[in-house]
């Protein structure tokens, strides 16, 4: 017969702070390997053995939480708590569904439960409860909850750990709940959602006290950008959870419906009671799909907890000393300053700013004008004295939003600074985390400087092209060069680290498939760095409003894409003419590749025939031909690999040629050193 899994064996052992070894059970010294999870290291097997100096912020890294913590989530060992006790009906991994259910889950229990104990007599004292300000209703999901908080050695340590985090919040949190009126146990809720924990976050990307979701954060006017998330920020998140409580209780007027709104949604809720066509949550829970069985879970949870809060000698919870309540004064900085910084002028530790400002996504405040930061209780007095030391972090610098299409070097360079000294200041990790409205942090110099920079900034755009030189007009291959759409301007844009098809047309106003038929790009593909979009918009379009870099066309030379054109002034820029060459007998691919200093596959794949292809008398190819070794490295290489009486006389100075290999106007006016002009029709020397 089949065995389930039954991890939680070791989940009791961690939140027993016992942690085993890996031992042979049947091993005599395996119970020297027990030690308690909050060593900082296991012993030296032998007394001699040395103790190393372990990096505990690698191990941090690897173990997932800090050297003597547990590192299982709170939240995680109750799901395995629900699962083993209140699985999904028929899809428990944890219970074998043919193993008959404990007595006390044999059956929806009736709805005409008044107390607790009917439905678990085992368990006088649930009787004794006093009750919290939300209605409760009794369930056995309720009642399962109250016992494993109580005699679950897993639910006692939850809890504990709960309640010892909730005294920094409680006050600041009851507080906004009494001015808005509401249940002062809705404090629970946040136990629930974070372990009131301002910096959790869950898979599907909530965040903070009370779990807001980007779109919910924005809906009560949290801010979100790439210097600040307020969903983060415990007064300002709180203040918010104010009126979405409000407004779900005056959609469904029914707490416990209202609870199961915040955590599903309350789209979800008005569709599951339009289906089923009752408003009585406990039913919901009945039906099949009709509310999800997390969200079933979810009100007596939180139930749960709070009966659990005012009945703390009872659990045996009344001796705990909680965390004290968080205090501080707020200073008003008049532009952006980094917490390192701040920390020194308020002579405290800058980890406590840190945890007094979670909400700061990058250790410094915005770099706008003004911005208000919480310093310890006390400390004001002491940063407004010494503020003026703080003049140097913003008085040297400035704030910049940065364009669609503007990379983060060209940034640095119109400041006159470093790429790397750019990323410090603004704890910039990788360029994808940047894009057109960015505002970031620069160093503040001189209008004039400012323009003359953006020039060097321009011109090193345009010379990052491929086998591009500084100076040269960039290359820009369309799929039709003479192009016009009626009433339309023209621009260019590249692609820069970061860039989507779909943000780019955003920031155009125009739809993201014509952007994509207008440049001849799959649409499902990814667009890449150093790629060149076009496209139309109205004659009245104006970059600067939209934050939109734009390609100044007298820098560009615009080619249909393929054309003999295209592909001149494509090798032109390596050092290499296009030829024919006319074939003067039977002639295998690979002896007309070596006079070049070709390989066979590079002429298969010039000409998109076989690497084998012998050529017959009077056959035309195309071929490569190095003119100027020193252009690029590749032309280098080939001129090598060219027979001697073929390669370029050495001319310093002398700049490529347009090749003429086909007909085509070449649109770049550089020389090129030919060598024997008209087609090949000689065969070569070989050495």
């Amino acid at each position: 017969m089949f065995e389930p899994m039954r991890p939680l064996a070791g989940l009791v052992a961690v939140l027993g702070l016992v942690g085993v070894a890996h031992a042979d059970p049947g091993d005599p010294a395996a119970a020297e390997t027990v030690v308690h999870a909050g060593a900082q290291a296991a012993p030296p097997v032998h007394a001699t053995d040395p103790v190393l100096p372990q990096q505990l912020d690698g191990r941090h890294a690897v173990r997932g939480c800090a050297v003597g913590e547990t590192c299982v989530r709170p939240a995680d060992v109750l799901r395995e708590f629900e699962l083993e006790v209140m699985p999904p009906s028929g899809a428990s991994p944890w219970i074998d569904e043919r193993t008959p259910p404990r007595s006390h889950l044999e059956a929806t229990p009736p709805r005409t439960v008044t107390k607790p104990s009917q439905l678990r007599p085992d368990q006088p004292w649930l009787d004794r409860l006093e009750m919290p300000d939300l209605p409760v209703t009794w369930s056995q999901k309720l009642v399962d909850y109250l016992v494993f908080y109580k005699d679950d050695p897993r639910g006692r340590s939850i809890m504990e750990s709960w309640l010892v985090a909730q005294g920094r919040y409680r006050e600041m949190i009851t507080s906004r709940l009494r001015a808005a009126h509401l249940p002062q146990d809705l404090l629970y809720d946040a136990m629930i959602e974070s372990s009131y924990d301002p910096d959790d976050s869950s898979y599907a990307g909530a965040l903070g006290l009370w779990q807001f979701m980007p779109e919910g954060g924005r809906i009560y006017g949290l801010r979100e950008d790439r210097w600040v998330d307020e969903r983060k920020d415990p007064l300002r998140s709180t203040i918010a959870q104010m009126d979405y409580f409000a407004d779900l209780y005056q959609r469904f007027g029914d707490w416990q419906l209202a609870l199961a709104a915040f955590n599903v949604g309350y789209g979800a809720t008005l569709r599951s009671i339009a289906r089923y066509n009752t408003n009585d949550y406990y039913q919901l829970c009945e039906y099949e799909n009709g509310l999800p069985w997390e969200t079933c879970l979810y009100t007596p949870k939180v139930l749960a907890a709070a009966i659990v809060g005012h009945n703390r000698g009872l659990f045996g919870f009344d001796k705990l000393k909680e965390l004290p309540p968080e205090t501080w004064e707020e200073v008003a900085l008049p532009q952006s300053v980094s917490l390192g910084a701040l920390a020194r002028v308020a002579g405290v530790a800058e980890a406590e700013l840190h945890r007094l400002n979670p909400q700061l996504k990058h250790a410094r405040t915005p770099p706008e004008v003004g911005y208000v930061v919480r310093v310890p209780a006390g400390r004001k007095a002491g940063v407004q004295q010494r503020i003026a030391e703080l003049e140097s972090e913003w008085g040297g610098y400035d704030a910049y939003v940065m364009s669609h299409g503007e990379r983060f070097e060209d940034v640095a360079v119109t400041f006159g600074t470093s790429v790397g000294a750019l990323r410090k200041l603004n704890d910039v990790k990788d360029d994808t985390e940047l894009d057109g409205g960015t505002i970031v942090v620069v160093p503040r110099i001189s209008e004039a400087d400012r323009a003359k920079n953006r020039a060097r900034a321009k011109a090193k755009l345009l010379g990052s092209g491929v086998d591009q030189k500084d100076g040269e007009p960039l290359i820009v291959a369309v799929p039709d060069r003479d192009a016009v759409v009626e009433g339309k301007k023209r621009v260019f844009y590249r692609v820069v680290t970061g860039d989507s098809l779909g943000g780019i047309a955003k920031a155009f106003g125009v739809p993201r498939g014509q952007l994509a038929t207008w440049n001849g790009l799959d649409d499902d593909a990814k667009i890449h760095p150093k790629m060149v979009i076009t496209a139309w918009v109205e004659p009245a379009f104006d970059a600067a409003a939209h934050h939109v870099s734009l390609l100044d066309e007298d820098g560009l030379v615009v080619v249909t894409r393929g054309s003999d054109e295209h592909l001149d002034l494509a090798e032109s820029r390596t050092g290499r003419v296009r030829e024919e060459y006319v074939a003067t007998g039977r002639e295998k691919l690979e002896d007309v590749a070596r006079k070049f200093g070709l390989k066979s596959h590079d002429l298969a794949r010039i000409n998109k025939i076989s690497y084998d292809t012998v050529l017959a008398k009077g056959d035309t190819i195309i071929v490569y031909r190095v003119v100027d070794a020193k252009r690029s490295a590749r032309a280098e290489e080939q001129a090598r690999k060219t027979p001697r009486s073929r390669r370029p006389a050495p001319k310093k100075g002398a700049a490529p040629k347009k090749g003429a290999a086909r007909k085509g106007q070449n649109a770049e006016p550089a020389a090129v050193e030919a060598g024997p002009a008209g087609p090949v029709t000689h065969p070569a020397e070989i050495e």
